[in-house]
């Protein structure tokens, strides 16, 4: 069993993924103040440590497959490893950069460009889409490999062109691949053939930037968020599943008990910051249930 002294247990809201401390509301405190009635078992904390919040994050590709991880360990009753965490790549993603990679160093030696219209080949043009290309092979090899690919590029590079794509760690390359565990990896790479036709460095969206086209590039990704929380306020307030997905999610978390119910809640609230921080992105206004 845990102690509620553990620093940890109590403090883990501190960096929900938001607003840090200012996260501290009454429902985090409500939340707080449950842990001090129960005996958590090891299982439980372990568990509640996986919730969305910095490094597992809506913006992650896989992020879906890991929230319902997380209901499944809940159900079951025990943690194990989850998918979406920052920087995991599925092996959809390396196919794309790799076929976006390659045809780009086509491109550069006078083939047909990888998607979209880069305009003439130049010398500045074919200089920057040789960088990219390379670069996004270099990252199917590792990150080390990436961080060694984006140094050379800075040292070596002739035209303003690749040297503003890769030198500094705002560059667009250097965050696109750093961060190509995003939902909008498509968009972005696209953002980058459009830069080199257009001899313009492009804003490449990443992280919390990314979920601002959320509603555009996967509106499923935003629906599943709002879904999955109302039906774990359901679960908690004992009512019947309204839908397919609701009984999916009452399913999953299994029967209701003292500790699952604290692990349901702490979800739906992880859960709700995410959906404000949202909403602010948005402007959009919803309501959401409080837990006290």
């Amino acid at each position: 069993m845990a102690k509620v002294s553990e620093k940890r247990i109590l403090e883990w809201w501190e960096a929900p993924g938001i607003d840090g401390r200012e996260a501290f509301d009454e429902e985090i405190l409500y939340l707080n103040s449950l842990v001090e009635e129960l005996e958590l078992p090891r299982w439980a904390l372990s568990v509640r440590d996986l919730m969305p919040r910095w490094g597992f994050e809506p913006c992650s590709h896989l992020f879906p497959a890991g929230l319902e991880q997380v209901l499944v360990m809940i159900g079951q009753g025990k943690a194990f490893p989850r998918l979406g965490g920052c920087g995991e790549l599925p092996l959809a993603t390396r196919a794309t950069l790799k076929g976006w990679g390659e045809g780009l160093l086509r491109w550069s030696r006078g083939g047909e460009p990888p998607g979209g219209e880069l305009g003439p080949a130049d010398p500045e043009r074919a200089e920057a889409a040789r960088a990219a290309g390379e670069i996004a092979l270099a990252l199917l090899q590792g990150h080390a490999a990436l961080d060694g690919a984006l140094e050379r590029w800075a040292e070596k590079a002739r035209y303003p062109l690749t040297q503003a794509l890769v030198e500094g760690e705002d560059a667009p390359l250097a965050m696109l691949l750093r961060h190509a565990c995003c939902f909008n990896l498509e968009a972005n790479l696209a953002r980058v053939l459009r830069g080199i036709a257009e001899l313009s460095p492009p804003e490449i969206r990443v992280c919390r930037a990314s979920l601002r086209e959320a509603e555009e590039l996967d509106s499923g990704r935003i629906s599943l968020l709002r879904l999955t929380a109302t039906a774990l306020i359901g679960w908690r307030q004992g009512r019947e599943p309204a839908n397919p997905w609701e009984a999916y999610v009452y399913g999953l978390v299994g029967e209701h008990d003292r500790v699952r119910g604290w692990l349901v809640a702490s979800l739906y609230k992880s859960l709700k910051l995410w959906l404000q921080y949202l909403d602010k992105l948005t402007g959009e206004r919803h309501r959401y249930p409080s837990l006290v």
